[in-house]
């Protein structure tokens, strides 16, 4: 019973990969767009070589252009690199994914204490789902003896 019920599940993952497989172009892109946005990049790259020691938040005080186009919301993409999240990912990604550590990671890197509240909600949040997988696990193995 066991193994008609796996067999089951994958045959089902399997045919639910094959129909989200037909949907290619949702990872098409514009190239004139990005060599845009990297040539704006490599102007910013440029400046911060010419002019070592200097930080964004100095450009962005002094009025620097191209400071004002990394701190724009409209600048990359949508992307505002000046209020970034702990390595990009969402705080409460970090504690529901990784547990313990991922609140450690997001307290020690952020330094934010609203940012490490949402990591630990993340974390019980993950720990109530581990728990009540585990659980539904454990019953419908208890009810195949």
């Amino acid at each position: 019973m066991k193994k008609l019920l796996i067999l089951a599940s994958m045959l089902i993952l399997i045919g639910v990969g094959k129909s989200m497989a037909g949907q290619a172009d949702l990872f098409s892109y514009d190239a004139v767009t990005i060599e845009n946005q990297m040539a704006q990049l490599d102007q910013l790259e440029g400046y911060v070589l010419d002019n070592p020691g200097i930080t964004l938040g100095q450009m962005a005080t002094d009025g620097n252009a191209l400071a004002s186009m990394v701190s724009d919301p409209n600048g990359i993409n949508g992307f505002n690199l000046i209020n970034e999240k702990v390595l990009g990912i969402p705080s409460f990604l970090w504690g529901c994914v990784f547990s313990w550590v991922g609140v450690l990671v997001v307290y020690l890197m952020g330094q934010d204490k609203a940012e490490t509240k949402s990591a630990i909600i993340g974390c019980v949040v993950g720990a109530v789902a581990y728990s009540a997988f585990y659980g539904v696990y454990y019953f419908a193995l208890s009810g195949l003896r």
